[in-house]
């Protein structure tokens, strides 16, 4: 029996069982054909008879021989005579009788009894061995080639995971349930993986954020230290005038205001990491091209081209569209604020991954801030009115569809930034 991949596990078992039973069948019966053929052999062969030649001679004495006979194989009658006898076939009276040799198990000797009476057992003894070797022999199959395999491949990827351990990978290749089964625990993993991932993400994103809020704060409260011990060291001396006093509070206004600023735009932050992901069946070209139609409203009235290409199939993918809409809407607004003449919008889709890229000739990103892979804000503005809340917002947004947001620099001038996203299944 050989272990088929593509069956049920009732298919499999089904076809066990049969085969099973044919062999068992198989041997039942050439087991009870041999002991009946022995029987008969021990048995006297019901065609054999005993043919008696009786003969009586001119004096009166009868003589008797006896020779076995088989009626299976006639032949004519022969004169029976005992050594040494004389006769007179004129004087002499021959009479023949044949008798029934009787297939009997009376007529047996001790040891053909005994053998007869073992063969009898066997023929019944035998085949019900032979069910129960069957149905052992079959559980055993079954179990150690069908059950056993994906039993063991399942208890280890469990023992993997109590180890919180989510680096292995569930290789079983059969079709039937337990391996739909395997299927299934290993896309369990996979979602395992990714979330832990994901939520390792998080921590190092709130890491990340601590260290920003930790560094960001500390300018202005330190701007804030410096004016009130300015303060206080001026009007000790008696040099504090109504001029440094406007100017020192003026300072402070504008450093609380930027503090406010900041502290509005952490919260907004927040407000977006709990944006649930809402995935939809869309058109995507169609839907693409709508959405280029929707954010080429932003370059009215602002002198800058904008061009798109799209490198994508035709066909519905399931994806959040209204979250890669705010994200390219981030995206070209900080384009914007530093191209001269062009803007250009490309789509590509790749192994699962849609992927917007957002290019202009501006100065692009300074080296200082493309080895900042950590950072949570992206802003190089130093007056404090731009925090890099777009291009965070974007990077939030398309880490919770599975994406990513990379930053760098063409080969010419201008910056480039690539948004991504994770498409749910494939393209329809």
């Amino acid at each position: 029996m050989e272990k088929v991949k593509g069956q049920s596990l009732k298919r499999s078992f089904m076809g066990a069982v049969a085969m099973t039973m044919l062999i068992v069948f198989l041997c039942s019966a050439l087991t009870i054909f041999i002991c009946y053929r022995f029987q008969k052999h021990i048995l006297p062969d019901s065609n054999e008879v005993w043919l008696t030649q009786r003969t009586t001679a001119p004096d009166g004495t009868v003589t008797e021989v006896k020779q076995r006979y088989y009626l299976a194989r006639p032949s004519p009658f022969t004169r029976l005579e005992t050594d040494g006898q004389e006769h007179d076939e004129m004087r002499e009276e021959t009479s023949y009788i044949i008798e029934r040799i009787e297939s009997s198990y009376s007529m047996l000797s001790s040891r053909a009894k005994a053998a007869y009476r073992a063969s009898q057992i066997f023929m019944v003894l035998l085949p019900l061995l032979f069910v129960v070797i069957g149905i052992t022999l079959c559980a055993w199959w079954f179990y150690h080639k069908i059950l056993e395999p994906p039993i063991i491949v399942l208890m280890n990827a469990t023992t993997h995971i109590q180890d919180q351990d989510l680096s292995f990978q569930i290789s079983f290749d059969r079709q039937d349930e337990l391996g739909q089964l395997c299927t299934a625990f290993e896309k369990m993993r996979q979602t395992l993986y990714e979330n832990n991932r994901q939520l390792w993400s998080m921590l190092e994103e709130r890491r990340a954020l601590q260290a920003s809020v930790a560094h960001d704060l500390r300018n202005p409260i330190t701007i804030i230290k410096g004016y009130v011990e300015y303060l206080q060291e001026n009007r000790q001396g008696g040099t504090l005038t109504d001029e440094k006093l406007e100017k020192a509070l003026s300072n402070l206004g504008i450093t609380t205001e930027r503090m406010g600023r900041y502290t509005d735009t952490m919260r907004d932050l927040g407000a977006i990491e709990e944006t649930e992901v809402r995935y939809a069946e869309i058109e995507l070209p169609v839907f693409l091209q709508h959405m280029v139609d929707s954010l080429s409203v932003l370059f009215q009235n602002t002198g800058v081209r904008f061009s798109c290409n799209f490198h994508v199939p035709k066909g519905k993918a399931v994806f959040d569209g209204e979250l890669l809409y705010r994200v390219l809407e981030n995206l070209i607004s900080n384009a914007l604020r530093f191209a001269e003449q062009r803007i250009e919008l490309v789509f590509c889709l790749e192994h699962g991954i849609l992927s917007a890229t957002v290019t202009d000739e501006g100065p692009g990103f300074s080296e200082k801030l493309l080895r900042k892979k950590t950072a949570l804000f992206y802003s190089e503005d130093t007056s404090g009115k731009h925090l890099g809340m777009g291009l965070a917002v974007s990077r939030v947004l398309c880490q919770k569809h599975g994406g990513t947001i990379e930053l760098a620099n063409q080969s010419s001038c201008g910056a480039c930034v690539k948004a991504s996203i994770k498409l749910q299944g494939e393209l329809l």
